[in-house]
């Protein structure tokens, strides 16, 4: 991962900014992990978020619950959900510790770890 962009993300999701929601990357009620970089993206690429037809859920770049290809590329991440190795057998996604209920400084704590 792009060390600097690494950087930014895990200060943004330690900074108490956004609020953590589940399911989506963004939402009414706030931001997934997944999303808080998305949002980073897209305030460094003057990139818009585009409210869904729900009117409650918003997709970045066509995209509701993964990263799109664009900030992928951009951050140096290599899946949609942002996987990270366990031990040999097992791996393990960031949008799923984040569904899980893992708080935003949790899944800080991993990003500086695994990715």
């Amino acid at each position: 991962m792009n060390p600097q962009i690494k950087q930014k993300w895990v200060d943004a999701l330690r900074s108490g900014e956004y609020q953590q929601t589940q399911r989506y990357l963004r939402t009414d009620n706030g931001f997934c992990c997944l999303g808080v970089l998305c949002d980073l993206y897209a305030k460094e690429n003057n990139v818009e978020w585009n409210l869904v037809n729900n009117g409650h859920n918003y997709e970045f770049q066509d995209k509701e619950s993964y990263l799109p290809s664009s900030v992928r590329k951009w951050a140096g991440v290599k899946s949609h959900n942002a996987d990270f190795i366990i031990n040999e057998t097992r791996t393990e996604t960031l949008a799923n510790l984040n569904d899980m209920g893992f708080a935003f400084n949790e899944i800080a704590d991993v990003i500086e770890k695994q990715l």
